[in-house]
């Protein structure tokens, strides 16, 4: 392949990720990961979206706007620079406040951000919760 191919080839793989990304959120890159990483005599077996999850902790939190019926029918169409805006200040800060990539914003309810920090696995987070209790 070309360069021309070859970027084109990791534009394509990097959209599709995004999509997924966007589609699935941070819980769902688990899921996406082990389907594509499950193989059978060497070949990779068909995606299965049901596959178990694993227990995890984490803090969950919301951040709303105030009076948001009032400021839609102030902007009307508006709005929706309002709350891109909006929404870039508050993915920017729960990312930097979290601790690695731990901060997401989760979902956007429209006058609402539900935001996740992940605090680790479940057996994770009980080996240690039990470490700090026997020290």
């Amino acid at each position: 392949l070309g360069n021309y191919e070859t970027e084109q080839l990791i534009n394509a793989i990097a959209k599709i990720t995004d999509l997924l990304r966007k589609c699935w959120g941070v819980a769902g890159a688990g899921i996406i990961s082990a389907n594509m990483a499950r193989t059978q005599e060497g070949k990779t077996v068909m995606f299965n979206p049901t596959v178990p999850g694993k227990r995890v902790y984490a803090l969950f939190a919301f951040a709303g706007i105030n009076d948001f019926a009032m400021l839609l029918r102030a902007l009307d169409q508006e709005v929706t620079h309002l709350i891109n805006n909006i929404a870039s200040v508050v993915h920017d800060e729960v990312f930097r406040w979290g601790l690695g990539d731990s901060g997401q914003c989760n979902k956007n309810l429209g006058a609402a951000f539900l935001i996740v920090y992940r605090i680790g696995d479940f057996k994770e987070v009980q080996k240690k919760k039990k470490e700090a209790t026997d020290a």
